[in-house]
């Protein structure tokens, strides 16, 4: 017995899923919060004691993650554990597979460590998949349990994930992809579970542009029906009406025209085409910047453009008098003090609802945006903010990271301000409140940040959207497919013995009307 026992709190449903998940590769659907790796703890003490000498492979999507259930593992058990990175030289990588009994990494290096021999599949008895909604496509799981099923002597896999997805065809490929035969779900309501969750309240806080801005959109829209316009002058999209062009249609022609540009199909349409693709994406981001972000993002991306910009797209731009008046007008409103309402609602928020030693959760899609939250709102009375990022391009280290995780914890900021880096698993405790800055088209997504907040406590979430932006596009997709989630999960939780008879999701997936 390698558990602490006085270190954990053992729970009826976490029992009853393990127990169930012992004899097959079996996905768990659980709400965030309620210990799913305490039942991955007692899935590893139990192959490692039916299997002496072997090995548990625990892959999460991020380094914070695998970091942070490392952490948790050694906290809990006496068994030896390692956690590996692409930070981490090959010789070093080699020594933890080797010494470690509970091995935490992330998927590529995994599989990375696949191809050159590093890692030994057939020494590992349980495969552990957080996150598990990830494992479609060309995603790195995909190849590890592949790998893993074939090469370990005593192969079994427990995949854990609080919202595998809204589309059955996903479900299912992620249950073929890691060999899944057993599904174990939970909801808020299910009785076992419901003595542990915490009331959480949402509040979705309309809000409208000044006119200031609302005039700069208009422009910006008017700058993109002239450039899909202009695509379909070189004889593009001809016959599809300029208002049912929008952003998805020009990224499947963009691929289309990269296509031809890669076989030799260099024509004038071709060329002009990726120019005119090009600036009207720009345009887009800048619409979404003015629309859902704030007035200061947007000038910076038109500076970019105007001052600094090498590209023909950027210098086309730039030459356009349209483009040079938004520049103008936009420092002229910074310059008196006009900004996007949400950074008001911010503030009120904050006032009004966080209450001494409690803590709150700003996402936002863009770091852009985290600096202009950060600058707004460090000068309140009582609010200690932090600005909270991913690693790449200049971003925070690791270590950075979880320091600042520990000390928002500790309480020393009260207020973190966070890209998607902390939507995904990041167990951080003590948050009270959330804010969403904008909206995002993902079930999955919402369900994450919702799960941010009031995993001890009850909790609060304010949404911020925009009248008239993608932010009410965006909410109202949110919802249709967190319901298609939740109808999905129910037909498969009240037919489980189909799913086992032959280890596939066929018995779901002929009737998508009824899965709606």
């Amino acid at each position: 017995m390698l558990l602490k026992n006085d270190r954990i709190e053992e729970r009826e449903y976490q029992r009853n899923i393990f127990e169930s998940a012992k004899s097959a590769n079996t996905l768990v659907v659980l709400p965030t919060g309620l210990g799913k790796t305490m039942i991955s703890a007692l899935m590893a003490d139990h192959r490692l004691g039916i299997y002496p000498g072997t090995k548990i492979l625990f892959v999460a999507p991020t380094k914070p993650l695998v970091n942070q259930h490392c952490k948790t593992f050694s906290h809990i058990t006496t068994a030896a554990v390692g956690a590996i990175s692409g930070d981490i030289d090959k010789v070093k990588r080699a020594d933890i597979y080797s010494r470690a009994d509970v091995v935490f990494a992330t998927p590529q290096t995994v599989e990375h460590d696949m191809l050159d021999g590093t890692v030994d599949f057939s020494k590992f008895s349980l495969l552990i998949v957080d996150e598990a909604h990830h494992a479609i496509g060309n995603y790195a799981y995909v190849k590890i349990a592949g790998e893993f099923m074939n090469k370990s002597a005593h192969p079994l896999i427990l995949a854990l994930t609080a919202s595998p997805a809204s589309d059955i065809e996903k479900i299912h490929a992620i249950c073929g992809n890691l060999s899944i035969t057993n599904v174990e779900i939970r909801g808020e309501d299910d009785p076992d579970v419901a003595p542990y969750i915490k009331s959480k309240t949402v509040e979705e806080v309309l809000v409208k542009l000044p006119k200031e801005m609302s005039d700069m959109l208009s422009s910006v829209r008017a700058l993109i029906s002239e450039q899909a316009l202009a695509l379909q002058g070189v004889g593009l999209m001809k016959n599809v009406p300029v208002n049912r062009i929008n952003r998805t249609t020009i990224l499947m022609l963009q691929k289309n025209l990269q296509r031809q540009m890669l076989s030799g199909n260099k024509t004038f349409y071709t060329i002009r085409g990726i120019i005119i693709i090009s600036k009207l994406l720009k345009l887009y981001h800048a619409a979404g910047m003015l629309s859902t972000q704030n007035l200061e993002s947007f000038h910076k991306f038109l500076h970019k453009i105007i001052k600094s910009g090498t590209s023909k797209t950027d210098k086309e731009l730039a030459n356009s008098a349209a483009i040079k008046d938004l520049y103008s007008a936009s420092a002229e409103c910074l310059s008196r003090g006009v900004e996007h309402p949400k950074l008001g609602e911010i503030k009120r928020i904050l006032s009004e609802n966080l209450k001494p030693n409690q803590r709150a959760i700003i996402f936002t899609q863009y770091r852009d945006t985290v600096d202009v939250i950060f600058s707004h709102i460090k000068g309140m009375e009582n609010i200690r903010p932090v600005k909270f990022v991913g690693q790449n391009k200049g971003g925070l280290s690791q270590k950075e990271q979880i320091n600042i995780i520990k000390d928002f914890e500790a309480g020393v900021y009260n207020v973190l301000i966070s890209t998607s880096v902390s939507e995904e698993g990041m167990s951080i405790k003590g948050a009270d409140l959330a804010v969403f800055y904008e909206t995002v088209p993902s079930a999955i997504r919402s369900i994450q940040r919702r799960g941010r907040v009031g995993r001890f406590n009850a909790g609060r979430v304010f949404v911020l959207i925009t009248e008239g932006t993608n932010d009410e596009g965006y909410n109202w997709v949110a919802k249709r497919k967190e319901n298609k989630m939740r109808k999905l999960i129910r037909k498969i939780k009240d037919n489980p013995d189909n799913l086992k008879q032959d280890g596939t999701l066929k018995p779901f997936v002929g009737n998508r009307a009824g899965s709606a």
